[in-house]
């Protein structure tokens, strides 16, 4: 019996998002995002990390907040990956793609 497709997505407005991380600070940046995702990103690329860390939890049905046990990285030609320290969770079976157009930044993760 095939798996059912499972999709989740996220949309993030930018402006709001900077507001949250200023308002946050270096605090809010270390809970959400790991060195490596978060190390020279600008804001456009952090609110489309976190709109791909969101759409995995809602995809993989994983407590929203978890997220560190997620890491958005990314190849040579700068396509998003992700890696997931779940125990139930083989990212070989995951997709994401994100995307940025003016104020906003969404991301959609697709598994079986």
């Amino acid at each position: 019996m095939p798996m059912p497709l499972k999709i989740g997505c996220d949309l993030v407005h930018i402006p709001s998002f900077a507001e949250r991380i200023q308002l946050g600070g270096e605090g809010f940046l270390s809970k959400v995002f790991s060195p490596s995702e978060s190390e020279g990103a600008t804001v456009e690329r952090l609110a489309g990390t976190f709109a791909a860390k969101e759409a995995a939890c809602k995809a993989l049905s994983i407590p929203a907040g978890n997220w560190l046990s997620i890491t958005v990285r990314r190849d040579e030609s700068g396509a998003p990956h992700l890696d997931i320290s779940h125990p139930d969770v083989r990212t070989e079976e995951l997709a994401v793609s994100i995307s940025h157009d003016g104020e906003y930044a969404m991301a959609v993760v697709a598994t079986t």
